[in-house]
């Protein structure tokens, strides 16, 4: 039975830069996202983790040609006469980044565009807990940690956790969630979604579908110094991963999408307040 619905799978794209030689480093992950504006139209994007794109003119997204098995390496550019093209959260804590992407040239080339819906597939933090998810509840982490990107396939590397914290005051203090998940440099961007429960103890909620529940954007060290026993003077501070991935909830990634394309009830609704 499949857990994870196939277009979240297939909406995991890896990220990379171009060496000098025109070869592709692959150094980040990133997913497809969609807002429908009409029931036959909607505005595509690519969301990643702010620090991917910082400091670079463009970056290479690999698509899916229609019909075919075969995988395109498309140029993608951030900076456009000396403006950039990605929108980023206005709080500088909230590591997150939208690039709208050309609609036109994804139909012209007969590209594949699994995205998830905004509206459809994500739930925010309030929308989780109140859907009975909390502490415990397992997550999927889908992305390409340490380059580990095949050459004729785009399926990324899965990996199972669970949320570790998800309190109103964990966010309002660190706009994070904590999951219990390892997660390596290369997947920065990586999608988290939850994994659907069919049973839950008596009187208790449970979410049945999987969803989008947030962004990867680092994990919290564990640092141990060396002292030495002569000087008592730090000689060296090893660094390990804990295994705490820090997660930017749904909300934050909405609230970059809102200001790009709000929804039409959204828009109605501003113009009255003029």
């Amino acid at each position: 039975m499949a857990i994870i619905p196939q277009v979240f799978i297939n909406a995991v794209v890896s990220i990379g830069v171009r060496n000098t030689d025109r070869s592709v480093r692959w150094i980040a992950t990133g997913f497809f996202l969609i807002r429908m504006i009409s029931e036959d139209q909607g505005r595509p994007f690519l969301v990643t983790n702010r620090h991917v794109f910082n400091g670079k003119q463009s970056i290479v997204i690999r698509m899916k040609e229609k019909d075919v098995d075969t995988l395109k390496e498309c140029d993608a550019p951030l900076v456009s006469e000396g403006k950039s093209l990605f929108h980023q959260h206005p709080n500088p804590k909230i590591d997150i980044a939208v690039l709208p992407l050309n609609a036109e040239f994804i139909t012209n080339n007969h590209l594949e565009f699994p995205a998830f819906d905004i509206d459809r597939h994500a739930l925010t933090s309030t929308e989780l807990r109140n859907s009975g998810v909390d502490e415990g509840s397992l997550v999927f982490m889908l992305g390409f940690p340490l380059g580990l990107v095949n050459n004729n396939s785009g399926l990324p590397i899965c990996r199972l956790g669970c949320i570790a914290r998800m309190s109103e005051t964990q966010i309002e203090e660190e706009y994070n969630i904590l999951a219990d998940i390892q997660n390596f440099p290369g997947n920065s961007g990586s999608p988290i979604i939850l994994r659907p429960e069919l049973m839950s103890i008596q009187g208790s909620k449970s979410l049945d579908k999987s969803v989008l529940v947030g962004i990867i954007h680092s994990y919290i060290p564990y640092k141990e110094s060396l002292i030495n026993s002569q000087t008592g003077e730090t000689v060296e501070i090893r660094s390990e991963n804990s295994g705490i991935a820090n997660v930017h909830p749904v909300e934050f990634i909405k609230e970059i999408i809102d200001g790009i394309c709000p929804l039409p009830n959204q828009k109605k609704n501003h113009k009255k307040s003029f």
